[in-house]
């Protein structure tokens, strides 16, 4: 028995193509910033103390304070300054057939991933987002590590309703459609 079927292996135009850089993105909400801070003062808080206490009670690093202290404000003003551009270039948006996330400064990271790689969706409320009502997503998928998607600071109320409208496509995409077989 000889089927003929026509194998066809055409040239894709890549202009033609939609360019992901023109989506625009959703912004993490302004008080994500502020829990940022937070995380860094008291990061750098306890960093602060140890450090004096290490200058306090170890005389053997009581001459090396003169660059200590200048480094420890450095990384200090370095670090907030890192994290506040990182605020400003994160992105996200949830589309028909994919979600994209944006991040990074140095190395700018696009990250997307379509719907039917999405295994499972997780929304994270920390100590700090739950005072100002925000939350994370983190989209898990087939791919491994890699293709993992970690939103963080979007209105609570907003991330559950991005969570259930992405849990209802996931279902849509899972449950097939059968066509009735009238031929019988």
């Amino acid at each position: 028995m000889h089927t003929d079927t026509t194998f066809t292996n055409e040239v894709i135009n890549l202009h033609l193509l939609p360019k992901y850089e023109h989506i625009q993105l959703n912004r993490p909400h302004r008080d994500y910033w502020k829990i940022i801070c937070i995380n860094l003062t008291i990061f750098f808080g306890l960093l602060g103390i140890l450090l004096s206490m290490l200058l306090f009670f170890v005389d053997e690093l009581k001459p090396n304070a003169k660059w200590m202290i200048p480094l420890y404000l450095v990384l200090l003003v370095s670090f907030f300054l890192l994290f506040r551009l990182s605020f400003k270039k994160r992105g996200y948006a949830i589309r028909t057939h994919d979600v994209i996330y944006k991040s990074g400064i140095i190395a700018e990271s696009t990250t997307i991933v379509p719907l039917n790689r999405i295994q499972h969706i997780e929304l994270n409320e920390g100590l700090f987002s739950r005072m100002y009502k925000l939350g994370s997503l983190q989209l898990f998928t087939a791919g491994g590590q890699t293709g993992h998607i970690h939103i963080s600071g979007i209105a609570i109320d907003e991330a559950k309703r991005i969570r259930d409208l992405l849990l209802n496509k996931l279902e849509q995409l899972e449950t097939p459609t059968t066509a009735l077989n009238t031929n019988e």
